[in-house]
């Protein structure tokens, strides 16, 4: 009898992000249950639970139309987001290097 180790929070949180990006679309919380238990062996009880810690992270985006959620994900968002951190942080380095450079002065 083998035991069949179930997956970690990050691991679903990888795979459902791998989801979103494969598929490059929108999707209700049903659709979600069904498809990434299918496709990514994620159990759909605990689909709710990942969506909604990605949403809070704003990796994932959610929107109320009329009665329905809709959420997505999209590629280029996150390399947008992964650009404008880095543009940030190079900033940052260069304020405090030069901030540096005037104190051994």
């Amino acid at each position: 009898m083998s035991k069949r180790k179930g997956l970690s929070v990050e691991e679903k949180r990888t795979r459902m992000m791998d989801f979103f990006y494969e598929k490059k679309d929108f999707f209700q919380l049903k659709e979600l249950e069904k498809l990434c238990q299918k496709e990514k062996g994620i159990t759909s009880m605990s689909v709710k639970d990942i969506l909604t810690s990605l949403v809070d992270d704003g990796m994932v985006d959610t929107d109320k139309i009329g009665t329905s959620v809709y959420f997505w994900a999209f590629p280029g968002k996150a390399r947008q987001k992964s650009q404008k951190r880095l543009n940030d942080l190079t900033s940052k380095h260069n304020e405090l290097a030069a901030k540096k450079q005037k104190l051994v002065e």
